[in-house]
């Protein structure tokens, strides 16, 4: 007979405790699985946002910007290789060293440096514009530091090889590569190109591993200036020793070729190295020649001769009273120095230019017709040169004008030009008659060109200025074998609520090299001139000639006939 065993009963302790463990178990998964759905379905997106932001990065990276040149290709800017750091404050090491290494290399306090370095973020820009050998020095330095978490990222830094030459024509580019003054500001869309997008695989010790291009950009497009840098760089060294040796305020010289309205030299004594913009100053940055107002003074005697000339009120050989003081509605205007000339012909008037003598053509002439020819050279209004900040100038509508205004306005007060828009007034007496647009950048575009007046009235009006400098007030302009067509121009300056204050003056003379064939417009002008006499003549007008003079020799300009 075949007997089973016995099956021992089960103790209900031992049962309980199976449950127990059981229970725990699913539990455990439960928590599990719960975990994971979140993780992997609930939270996908923001967990692998933050993975990528340790591991992945976006960066919008700068193109090559177009150079600049002068109209014969000489640099005046362009860009070189460099490198932008950044630093990887979560996974940095030896941050001390690593933000000391930075101070030291870059120029920069220790306390700036290491705000950025121990800044808990996973890319904080130090500098975009460092040169190669800098980044090169600090990436080995670092490296035998142990300082891990430098980021370097190819770029470029913009060099100006001429320092200040041209300053404050060219301007310069911030630290995010965007014009800010000058050319560089004016066609800031024309230079800058289009940035190259990239996508970059970090490592834990920020460096990059892999770089996909994402978009591949587009570097800027070159600009030809119609600057000429030998004559802009003789130009500034002339005005420089003209406003020293005069002691004046300030100073700047402006050539025009008259016919294409190309401007070949924009000079001023006040520059600025553009390698080192930071320190410089607002002043020091100011285009003078399209922002500084001034009155004309005498110089408009010109404009104001050739509108009589060209309305036929006037001939060369037509007399008039030149002696000194003369009533306009009530006020007395003088001759300089209160000069008394007797009975003078109108060719007189320009060549020692008598402002009583004009003010009686001006009368002749009357207020509509000047005003016609002043507003139709243009003053009163931008002439639309291709610089940023350029003002208008003060030439009031003639239904505003006072009774003095045509007696002020014919010698050259009560308006307020800028240098451009008078050096473009005397193109149009250089070129017969034209109105030119000035032009800082060489352009292929002919633009409108208004006349405002004749060849022949053009041709005797250069006729008188050379009467100036042979025999009148600008006898010191003269250039040996050269003849200079010419007119001075000494403007007392008033101040706001004081009127017209005695001892500041602006001295200015204006050239035609040559007379007969006028290539060139040269415009000098002083603030505020220190020692005696103040006359523009004098001043100005010595500028002038050794300015004219290295022109001739740069050129090698051939001597002239007599006019």
């Amino acid at each position: 007979m075949y007997l089973s065993p016995q099956t021992k009963p089960t103790d209900p302790m031992t049962q309980r405790r199976g449950r127990i463990v059981a229970a725990v178990m699913v539990v455990c998964l439960a928590v599990i699985i719960g975990r994971l759905f979140q993780l992997q379905i609930v939270q996908h997106g923001s967990w692998s946002a933050a993975a990528a932001s340790i591991q992945e990065r976006t960066l919008e990276l700068p193109p090559r910007r177009g150079s600049i040149v002068d109209r014969d290709g000489e640099l005046l800017a362009f860009d070189v290789k460099a490198k932008a750091i950044a630093v990887d404050g979560i996974h940095a090491t030896e941050q001390e060293a690593l933000a000391q290494i930075l101070a030291e290399e870059l120029g920069r306090t220790l306390h700036e440096i290491s705000d950025l370095v121990y800044r808990e973020s996973y890319f904080t820009w130090i500098d975009r514009r460092v040169d190669i050998e800098t980044a090169q020095r600090i990436e080995r330095r670092a490296e035998a530091a142990g300082a891990y978490g430098l980021v370097l990222i190819d770029t470029w830094k913009r060099c100006y090889p001429q320092g200040s030459l041209a300053s404050n024509v060219i301007g310069f580019v911030g630290t995010d590569g965007a014009g800010l003054e000058g050319i560089e500001l004016a066609f800031d869309e024309h230079l800058r190109g289009e940035p190259q997008l990239v996508h970059i695989l970090e490592g834990a010790d920020g460096r990059a591993y892999g770089v996909q291009i994402l978009e591949i950009g587009r570097p800027g497009e070159d600009l030809v200036l119609t600057l000429d840098a030998e004559l802009q760089f003789a130009c500034e060294e002339e005005i420089a020793v003209g406003v020293s040796r005069f002691r004046a305020d300030g100073g700047m010289i402006v050539i025009l070729d008259p016919t294409t309205g190309d401007v070949l030299a924009m000079a001023q004594d006040k520059t600025y190295d553009l390698n080192r913009f930071q320190s410089s100053t607002s002043e020091a940055r100011r285009n003078l020649a399209v922002t500084y107002l001034f009155e004309p003074g005498s110089i408009f005697k010109v404009f104001t001769g050739l509108a009589a000339l060209e309305a036929g009120v006037v001939s060369v050989e037509d007399t008039f009273d030149g002696d000194d003081g003369i009533d306009v509605h009530g006020h007395v205007m003088h001759n300089s120095e209160y000069l008394s000339y007797g009975t003078v012909t109108f060719a007189e008037i320009i060549k020692d230019s008598i402002n009583t003598g004009m003010i009686r053509v001006a009368q002749r002439l009357g207020e509509e017709p000047l005003h016609a020819m002043l507003d139709g050279l243009g003053f009163g209004r931008p002439t639309g040169i291709e610089l940023p900040g350029e003002v208008g100038g003060i030439l009031r509508d003639v239904e505003d004008w006072s009774g003095l205004a045509l007696a002020a306005t014919s010698i050259g007060q009560s308006v307020a030009t800028t240098g451009i828009q008078l050096a473009r007034a005397m193109a149009a007496v250089a070129n017969g008659g034209r109105l030119v647009a000035p032009h800082i950048v060489i352009s292929h575009e002919v633009g409108q060109v208004a006349a405002v007046a004749s060849s022949e009235t053009c041709a005797t009006m250069r006729r008188l200025m050379v009467d100036v400098v042979e025999d009148g007030t600008g006898t010191l302009a003269g250039v040996d074998d050269f003849v200079i067509a010419g007119k001075t121009g000494t403007a007392q300056k008033a101040v706001p609520g004081q009127g017209y204050v005695a001892g500041k003056y602006t001295s200015l003379f204006a050239g035609l090299l040559t007379a007969g064939n006028p290539e060139y417009v040269v415009l000098v002008v002083l603030d505020e001139v220190k020692t005696t006499p103040v006359w523009g003549g004098y001043t100005a007008g010595q500028i002038f000639r050794e300015t004219a003079e290295r022109l001739v020799r740069q050129e090698q300009l051939i001597p002239s006939a007599a006019y």
